[in-house]
């Protein structure tokens, strides 16, 4: 049995619109492959933790997948008091970059 590939997506830009969501689909593909995914939202990509109307996020977590947001991300932007979505888990870069140097992960940024 092949051991599951390992992608972090990091996504730092809204969601909304003509194609934005492209990059969030390709993180559900990955997963229905059988990789494991760890999706960190930042900068505006943040916005999709603070929506229900993001179906990616709950597909990726049914799939066994994470999906964090950056605090800073939600501080800066005045969410942090806001009702996240309940697949969202709040991580700061600190944890990305532990991960990053801990495994082999494949790393896309958009």
């Amino acid at each position: 049995m092949s051991e599951r590939s390992q992608h972090v997506l990091v996504e730092s830009q809204v969601v909304w619109g003509p194609g934005a969501g492209r990059f969030l689909r390709e993180a559900v593909t990955l997963a229905e492959a059988g990789d494991r995914v760890v999706l960190y939202l930042v900068e505006d990509g943040i916005f999709a933790a603070v929506s229900d109307a993001v179906p990616e996020l709950a597909r990726l977590v049914e799939l066994g997948s994470e999906v964090w947001a950056d605090d800073r991300s939600l501080t800066h932007r005045a969410l942090a008091a806001t009702r996240l979505s309940p697949y969202v888990t709040v991580k700061d870069v600190e944890d990305l970059d532990l991960l990053l140097r801990s495994t082999e992960s494949r790393v896309a940024w958009h």
